[in-house]
C-alpha cells in the first residue's frame, strides 16, 4: 500500500511547482497556453503549481520542453 505524502514530499512538490510557475510567467505564459505546448491539461498545470499533484517525470519532461529548458531545471531553487 503506497503511503501519503510526506512533508518532504509535499517540500518538493511545493518547490517544483513554484518553480514551473516562475519560469511559465517569465516566458509571459498563461496556464492554458503552457497547456497547449505540453500536451498536459490546464487543470494539471494548476494542480502541479499549487503543489496539489504529483505528477510523472514524463509530464514535468513536456512542461520542461515547452518552458525551453532542461528537466533539472525544475528541480533548481530560484537565486
Amino acid at each position: 500500500m503506497l503511503k501519503a505524502n510526506t512533508n518532504k514530499d509535499k517540500e518538493i512538490m511545493k518547490s517544483v511547482g513554484e518553480r514551473i510557475r516562475q519560469l511559465r510567467n517569465a516566458k509571459g505564459l498563461s496556464q492554458f497556453q503552457l497547456s497547449i505546448e505540453a500536451d498536459v491539461t490546464k487543470n494539471h498545470i494548476g494542480r502541479i503549481e499549487r503543489a496539489e499533484r504529483n505528477t510523472s517525470l514524463v509530464t514535468l519532461n513536456r512542461i520542461a520542453n515547452a518552458l525551453g529548458v532542461p528537466l533539472h531545471i525544475l528541480f533548481l531553487k530560484e537565486g
